[in-house]
């Protein structure tokens, strides 16, 4: 219970106490005063009674003593009255029937008055004439007392209303600073910094304030100086300080990741001689200058998503582009050509080559290595033609090639028919128990299997990776609620998903539908989503949160952007890029890893490393505030553990086995 809380709870409880305290004395001196009203009544109405009836008494007139009797039992409460003659040894009684008044039955059974009862004589001198008995009615005596009680509990309700809510306002604008600083605490404690608060009037609270601002202040500037030391550690291991493109380093971790993920796709190579011209003629400051105008023309110049881009050497830079077609590749080299063109114009070169571009398209599996020495060849046999000074190699493919559109009917015949085929692999925290489980999925038609990293390049250059994200998030759901024992399952979300009003809308209403499956179902977008589409992307995110579902992102690092997206979107876990995972007898790369983990752990954010291949690895990634785990060791963990407990259960259950 709240300090608030408690100190209501016993506010009110004194004054309700201190007002029963004061009802129940008032209640006794207003019994005290009727009780004593009533004695005094009945003494002045005996006296009144015997000056009426003592001339009747001696005159011994019969019908004139009834018609007094009668006058004086009428004009009086009494509840009975007896006058006894002496002289002739008669006696006279009246009594009144009991008449309903407006007083609680449980009321006069109190017993709070009992009928009270006086006897007089009646005398001529000193000659007896008559004895007078007269008993009173306790029915008016309780009507007062609840009449007078009602009055006085009225009012005492209404100061206690009155009080109260005085209490309840004085109480709530006096704990205000109070209540700022607790939720100023919680805040804290989630890494959420505000304003200042402002400083309370009373003085003790005043000093907690101080402290507790300047607290914050130091915890705010500590957690950016943080940030920026991941990205600044991210920046020396893989990003060219001249050109603020990845450098070497970076683009053969990412080719690698992409070679274990799809390797379908192209890589370009562009290598101008206007750098080695610029540094040589016109000194270094012009030289670094243009070599960023080179990466801002290349980077506003080439509009294709999920590109990768580096500076590979002084005077190379390269391209990788995933599941992009060979049409579009040729595209890519043109723009490159032509921003060297453009800024060719300005510079002090004489050659009149200025550039060349080798294009590599690449459809099955391969190393880094031997994709690089197929480009330099490329971009030889392009060095060979100054006319038009670009090359294209296309490397043949086990599979067929398939155009756009020939994707797009493949997704919507299986979509139609449910030729989808699912494959979960299992994510374990640091605990070994399992998390979630990532969902793979693949097309297979005709015992032809399409994995997704080889059509969702073209689905999404066709903007209809909605429609594939829809039909695997339905498929999931009902697999869920089917079985009860499945999940978690992550479902990867497409870019241009995250980017349409209408799937979120429609997305939104299978959650509200399913509410049921929230622990059991997480969403991962791409750091991409994130970066290129934040509005649409916030929406998405807002609309998980409102119905308790999660998300996480995945190729988490990829992009050398700021971190500082995770403060504002909040996912409940990352998935670290491969390129940061692998090699980690890398100083330089383990310390970048452990930085940018550190930053999304100190947000309470799951950080988890993908593609986790051998024990040395899982070990080494134990120790650099990496929280979870995913890749073949990770499945043939599972596969072995579940194999093992299927044995088990087999010979204790020998009759199954039989059967089978």
């Amino acid at each position: 219970m709240t300090l608030y809380r408690q100190l209501i709870t016993w506010i009110l409880a004194i004054i309700i106490l201190f007002t029963l305290a004061v009802t129940a004395i008032h209640f006794s001196v207003l019994h005290s005063q009727i009780q004593q009203q009533r004695i005094n009544n009945i003494n002045r109405d005996l006296l009144n009674a015997e000056l009426a009836l003592q001339s009747q008494l001696s005159a011994v007139n019969s019908q004139a003593l009834e018609q007094v009797i009668d006058q004086l039992f009428t004009n009086h409460s009494w509840q009975s009255l007896s006058l006894y003659l002496h002289q002739t040894d008669k006696t006279f009684k009246r009594e009144r029937v009991a008449v309903d008044v407006a007083t609680p039955e449980w009321f006069i059974k109190l017993g709070l008055f009992q009928q009270h009862t006086e006897t007089r004589s009646i005398n001529h001198g000193l000659e007896p004439l008559g004895r007078l008995t007269i008993t009173t009615n306790t029915a008016q005596a309780y009507q007062q007392l609840w009449q007078a009680k009602l009055s006085v509990l009225n009012l005492s309700l209404v100061l206690l209303t009155l009080a109260g809510t005085i209490v309840l306002i004085a109480l709530k604008r006096r704990l205000k600073p109070l209540d700022n600083l607790v939720q100023r605490a919680k805040g804290i404690t989630n890494n959420q910094f505000g304003h200042p608060i402002p400083l309370p009037a009373a003085q003790d609270l005043r000093t907690i304030v101080r402290v507790i601002n300047h607290l914050t202040s130091q915890l705010e500037v500590n957690f950016k100086a943080q940030a920026r030391e991941a990205v600044k550690l991210r920046e020396q291991a893989y990003r060219d300080s001249v050109s603020g493109l990845g450098n070497r380093s970076f683009f053969i971790n990412q080719l690698n990741s992409w070679l274990s993920k799809s390797h379908k796709g192209g890589l370009a190579l562009l290598k101008t001689t206007i750098i080695d011209d610029c540094y040589r003629y016109q000194g270094f400051d012009a030289g670094d200058q243009l070599v960023k105008h080179i990466a801002t023309g290349l980077n506003e110049g080439i509009i294709y998503s999920d590109i990768t881009l580096a500076r590979l050497s002084y005077d190379e830079f390269a391209l990788l582009a995933p599941n992009i077609s060979a049409e579009k590749l040729r595209i890519v080299g043109e723009t490159m050509l032509s921003v060297i063109d453009e800024l060719a114009t300005t510079s002090s070169s004489d050659d009149p080559q200025t550039a060349h571009v080798g294009l590599l398209m690449n459809n099955q599996s391969s190393t880094s290595s031997t994709l690089l020495s197929q480009l330099d060849n490329a971009l030889t046999k392009a060095a060979l033609t100054p006319q038009r000074p670009i090359a294209l190699i296309e490397e043949s493919s086990a599979h067929t090639a398939l155009g756009k559109q020939q994707w797009k009917s493949l997704l919507l015949e299986a979509i139609d028919n449910d030729y989808f085929t699912y494959h979960y692999q299992p994510v374990v925290n640091d605990n070994n128990g399992i998390y979630q489980h990532e969902v793979f999925t693949a097309i297979k038609k005709r015992g032809e299997v399409y994995t997704a990293s080889q059509f969702l390049g073209a689905i999404e250059d066709l903007g209809v990776g909605s429609l594939f994200d829809r039909h695997v998030v339905a498929q999931l759901i009902n697999r869920l609620n089917a079985d009860h024992q499945l999940g978690p399952l992550a479902i990867n979300i497409t870019n241009s998903s995250a980017n349409d009003p209408a799937f979120i809308r429609w997305l939104s209403q299978a959650m509200e539908r399913n509410q049921a499956l929230s622990s059991r179902l997480f969403f991962e977008l791409s750091e991409s989503s994130f970066v290129r589409h934040p509005d649409s992307t916030g929406l998405l995110c807002s609309a998980i949160r409102f119905y308790k579902f999660r998300f996480g992102v995945d190729n988490y690092g990829r992009h050398f952007k700021s971190l500082d997206y995770l403060t504002e979107f909040r996912p409940d876990y990352v998935k670290i890029d491969f390129a940061y995972t692998h090699q980690l007898n890398d100083q330089t790369k383990s310390g970048v890893l452990s930085s940018i983990s550190r930053t999304a752990h100190s947000l309470n954010i799951i950080t988890i490393a993908t593609r986790v291949e051998t024990e040395t690895q899982l070990e080494r990634l134990s120790d650099l505030f990496v929280s979870g785990f995913q890749g073949f060791i990770i499945e043939h963990k599972n596969k072995t553990t579940h194999k093992k407990n299927n044995n088990e259960q087999g010979r204790n259950d020998k009759p199954i086995i039989a059967e089978r």
